[in-house]
C-alpha cells in the first residue's frame, strides 16, 4: 500500500501544481522527502521564513491562475505564514496550505510544538478556519489524501482563495488502503467545473440600462485580474465608448495608455478618474468591492446611488450591493459575464454611439485638466531623489512589459498614483491586509510565472527589511528580480502623520540596503542623485542577477500633498 505522503504528492501532480514553497519541519518532512524524487515535475523552493513562502504563493497564484502549495510545520504555518495566507484570502488568490499538528502521536499527552487543539496545545484548526476558504483535519492516511484533493478543489472553485490540509501525525505517516471505500479517484476530475455566468434575462437588462445611459463609466477591480478578463474589459469599453477607471487592486486592468483609460479612482487616484466617475450617470463595477479608499470615504460627488445607476459584477453574490445599493447585480465570473455582455451588445453598441459621443470624446480634455499621471517634480533632478522623479525614471527606462510588485506605505501610493501602466496585467499589490513586506517575496513568486519579463519590486526601506531574506532565495534559484527601495530612513506614512518635534518609533538607523543584498550574492548599488537612476536601472537589468537599487529619497514630499479629501457634512 502507498503511504499518505506519496499519495499527497501524487495528488499535487494530478492537479497540475508545479511549485511548493516552504521549510521542512514536523511531519511534513516525510512529504518533502517524496518531493525530492519529483523535482522535474514539482519544484520545491526553500524559503528562509514561512511568511515569505505564503507571499510567494499568493503572488504566484494571482499571476498563474492556479495554486502553488506552501508546506511546513504546523505552529509556524499558522503563525508566520498567516500574513500571506490572510492576504491570499482577501485578494482571492488560490493557495494550498499543507501542514501538521505535530501532536507526537497522542494529542491528549503533553507534546512540544503541538497544534492539536487539546489542552496544552494550540488550536491550529480554528486558526486556519478563520483565515481560509476551507480547512480539513485529517486523522488517518486516507483522510489526508482526500483532504488534499478537496483543499485544491476549494482553492480554485468560485472565488479563489487559500485552503488548508491539516494532518495529525498518524495521518501523514500511515499507509493508504485503496481497496475499500471511500475510494480515491484522480484529483483532476474534481477540478473540471466551469466558472458561472449570468442568466440571459439579466444580461438583457444590463444592456437596456447601458443603452439608456449617456455617461457610462467602468470601475475595473481585482476581479478583472482574477478572471483574466483584460481583453474582454477593453473590448466592452470600446464597444460602448465607456471610459475605464480602476480600483487600486485593479490597476493595469487596462493599459493606462488606452484612449479610454481614466487611471485609478479613489483617495490616492487620479483627479481625472474621480471627476469622471462623479459625472457618470451609470457605473459598471467589475470585481471591485468599492472600499472606502476607492470611494474617497463615500464622497457623494463621486459615488451616489441616488443619481447613478449601478451595475455590479462579482463572483460572490455577497459582494454585489455590499457598499452601495445596486440597480443590477450580475453574479459570476467577470470574464464569462463580459463575454455575455459583448455578444449581446455588439449590434446595439456599434449602431448608435451618438448620444455618448460627447462623453467619450471628453476624455483627452479631462486628462489634461486633471494632470493625468503627471506632477512638476517628475521632471526635476535632485539629490536626494524626489519620489516623483524616481517614478518618472522608472517609466522612461523600464520596458513596457515590466511586471511590478508593490508594497505598503507611501512608496506604493506614489507608484500607483503616478506610474502609467503601459500594458494590461502588469501591476500586483497587497490590498487585502495591505501589509508591509509583501513586495520582495511577491516579486520572487511573480518571476516564476514571468521568466522573460523584467520583474520589479517597489518597496520602502521599512517593508524591504521585513522580508529581505527573500533576496537569498532569489539568488539561490537564479530569479533575477530588481528591487527598488525608497530609502528615506523612516516609516514614511507613519512619520508623515506624527507632529514635528514629536516623532516616535518611525525613524531608522541609516542602512545601505544594496550592501546587504550584495552580501547575499545579489547585485546592488545605492543612488543618491536622480541623474544616476537610468544607468542604475540598466545595469541592474544587465547584471542578470537579483538586483537591489537603494535610492536615497527626499522625505519631504508626501502623498498628503495631493490625496483626495473626504466629504464633510455641509460640503457641496
Amino acid at each position: 500500500m502507498p503511504s499518505a505522503s506519496e499519495m499527497i504528492v501524487q495528488t499535487l501532480e494530478e492537479a497540475g501544481i508545479e511549485y511548493v514553497f516552504g521549510i521542512p519541519g514536523g511531519g511534513t518532512g516525510q512529504i518533502f522527502q517524496v518531493l525530492e524524487t519529483k523535482q522535474d515535475r514539482i519544484k520545491t523552493i526553500l524559503v528562509r521564513h514561512e511568511q515569505v513562502a505564503a507571499i510567494m504563493a499568493d503572488a504566484y497564484g494571482r499571476a498563474a491562475g492556479k495554486p502553488a502549495a506552501i508546506m511546513g510545520q504546523g505552529l509556524f504555518m499558522g503563525s508566520n505564514a498567516a500574513f500571506g495566507i490572510m492576504e491570499s484570502m482577501l485578494s482571492s488568490s488560490p493557495m494550498l496550505v499543507i501542514t501538521d499538528t505535530s501532536d507526537g502521536g497522542a494529542a491528549q499527552r503533553p507534546a512540544n510544538q503541538s497544534g492539536a487543539g487539546e489542552y496544552g496545545s494550540i488550536d491550529l484548526q480554528s486558526m486556519f478556519k478563520a483565515m481560509t476558504k476551507y480547512t480539513t483535519l485529517a486523522t488517518d492516511p486516507k483522510e489526508a489524501v482526500l483532504g488534499a484533493q478537496m483543499a485544491i478543489k476549494h482553492a480554485v472553485s468560485g472565488r479563489p482563495g487559500p485552503a488548508t490540509l491539516l494532518m495529525r501525525s498518524a495521518a501523514i505517516s500511515g499507509q493508504v488502503d485503496l481497496e475499500s471505500p471511500p475510494f480515491i479517484h484522480n484529483a483532476s476530475g474534481f477540478l473540471n467545473t466551469v466558472k458561472p455566468a449570468s442568466a440571459p434575462a439579466d444580461i438583457e437588462r444590463a444592456i437596456r440600462i447601458l443603452n439608456e445611459s449617456k455617461r457610462p463609466v467602468i470601475i475595473a477591480g481585482n476581479g478583472v485580474h482574477v478572471a483574466r478578463a483584460h481583453d474582454q474589459l477593453q473590448k466592452m469599453a470600446e464597444l460602448w465608448g465607456m471610459p475605464v477607471a480602476t480600483s487600486y487592486k485593479g490597476k493595469s486592468a487596462i493599459s493606462e495608455d488606452h484612449h479610454l483609460a481614466l487611471g485609478m479612482v479613489g483617495t490616492y487616484g487620479q483627479e481625472t478618474a474621480n471627476k469622471a466617475v462623479g459625472d457618470a450617470d451609470t457605473v459598471v463595477v467589475i470585481g471591485a468591492l468599492l472600499r472606502s479608499q476607492e470611494t474617497v470615504g463615500e464622497r457623494p460627488d463621486i459615488f451616489n446611488p441616488a443619481r447613478q445607476r449601478i451595475i455590479q459584477i462579482d463572483i460572490d453574490e455577497r459582494n454585489a450591493g455590499w457598499s452601495f445599493p445596486v440597480e443590477l447585480g450580475l453574479i459570476g465570473d467577470a470574464k464569462a459575464i463580459l463575454e455575455q455582455l459583448i455578444e449581446a451588445s455588439e449590434e446595439i453598441a456599434m449602431s448608435d454611439l451618438s448620444h455618448r459621443k460627447e462623453w467619450t470624446e471628453s476624455i483627452p480634455a479631462r486628462r489634461d485638466a486633471g494632470g493625468f499621471h503627471n506632477q512638476p517634480e517628475m521632471h526635476e533632478e535632485s539629490s536626494p531623489v524626489k519620489p516623483q522623479r524616481l517614478i518618472a525614471q522608472l517609466q522612461a527606462t523600464m520596458p513596457a512589459n515590466t511586471i511590478y510588485a508593490l508594497d505598503a506605505g507611501n512608496n506604493r501610493t506614489w507608484m500607483a498614483h503616478l506610474y502609467r501602466a503601459q500594458q494590461a496585467n502588469t501591476f500586483y499589490s497587497p490590498g487585502g491586509t495591505a501589509g508591509m513586506g509583501w513586495a520582495v517575496p511577491a516579486a520572487v513568486g511573480l518571476k516564476l510565472v514571468y521568466p522573460s519579463n523584467p520583474v520589479v519590486c517597489i518597496s520602502g526601506d521599512g517593508g524591504y527589511m521585513m522580508t529581505v531574506n527573500a533576496i537569498s532565495t532569489a539568488v539561490q534559484y537564479d530569479l533575477p528580480i530588481i528591487c527598488v527601495v525608497f530609502n528615506n530612513g523612516t516609516l514614511g506614512m507613519v512619520n508623515d502623520h506624527q507632529p514635528e518635534g514629536h516623532k516616535i518609533a518611525s525613524e531608522f538607523h541609516p542602512t545601505n540596503n544594496a550592501t546587504v543584498a550584495e552580501g547575499m550574492g545579489a547585485w546592488g548599488v545605492q543612488v543618491n542623485d536622480s541623474k544616476d537612476l537610468p544607468d542604475a536601472l540598466k545595469a541592474a537589468q544587465d547584471s542578470g542577477r537579483p538586483a537591489v537599487i537603494d535610492v536615497i529619497i527626499d522625505p519631504r514630499p508626501s502623498p498628503d500633498d495631493w490625496r483626495a479629501g473626504s466629504w464633510r457634512p455641509g460640503q457641496t
